[in-house]
């Protein structure tokens, strides 16, 4: 139980704030993408691009890793000139060791970002970084198996 268990659960992203992160000691985000920081397959909104601003003006990464296709992280990321993975298979590690690596982060000073218990909460302390879970972002969009999985989870949530 306590490898789904995140260690900070936020309304929505943008409630993790840079006095939060910078007390925290976190120079990099590792973010899932979909139903995290935007509705499932919509471009980043205002929310999102204010956010990401002040991520950028206190030195801090944002790298998305989704298990969506590379088009799509493509799609959402080039615009910001953000770092993106697609197909990153989380909750395995091997790529993203590969990733953190490159990015020169260190998992005490990471964060892992998402909105799913099974793939973000459990890869980021696979990893060994804090983890923060985020309510879905219209969740009424999200593909069957999402909200297939949302249902498993809820019973694990409920053991908190």
């Amino acid at each position: 139980m306590k490898y789904f268990k995140p260690d900070y659960l936020f309304e929505h992203f943008s409630d993790i704030t840079m006095t939060w992160l910078v007390n925290n000691n976190i120079d990099h985000i590792f973010s899932d993408l979909d139903s995290t920081l935007t509705a499932h397959n919509q471009q980043g909104n205002n929310t999102f691009e204010k956010w990401f601003r002040l991520l950028q003006e206190h030195n801090i990464s944002l790298i998305i890793l989704s298990n969506n296709s590379q088009g799509r992280v493509d799609k959402f990321t080039e615009p910001y000139g953000i770092s993106g993975y697609g197909m990153a298979n989380k909750p395995a590690t091997v790529k993203i060791k590969k990733i953190m690596e490159d990015a020169g982060a260190e998992s005490e000073k990471s964060l892992f970002l998402g909105d799913q218990l099974f793939t973000d909460v459990w890869c980021g302390k696979r990893l060994g970084m804090k983890t923060a879970l985020v309510q879905p972002i219209e969740p009424e969009h999200e593909p069957w198996n999402v909200s297939l999985k949302r249902k498993l989870e809820s019973s694990i949530r409920k053991r908190w």
